[in-house]
């Protein structure tokens, strides 16, 4: 698993659900959720890791 320093600065879907270690769909659901920042590019998606790592960050709550 990539360490957060380790990340190339752009992620397709796949590297991005490796690194959250979460299925390739969990990441499109969160996608059409628009619970994650990305941006499309033609017929690709790509993910910003500062975004993502940003994001994270403000995941904070306690889930119940």
């Amino acid at each position: 698993m990539a360490k957060e320093d380790e990340l190339p600065c752009i992620l397709t879907v796949e590297e991005l659900a490796a690194f959250l270690r979460v299925n390739r769909k969990t990441i499109y659901e969160a996608l059409a959720r628009r619970a994650l920042p990305a941006k499309r590019l033609g017929r690709t998606i790509r993910i910003s890791r500062d975004a993502v790592l940003r994001w994270l960050q403000g995941q904070d709550r306690v889930l119940r």
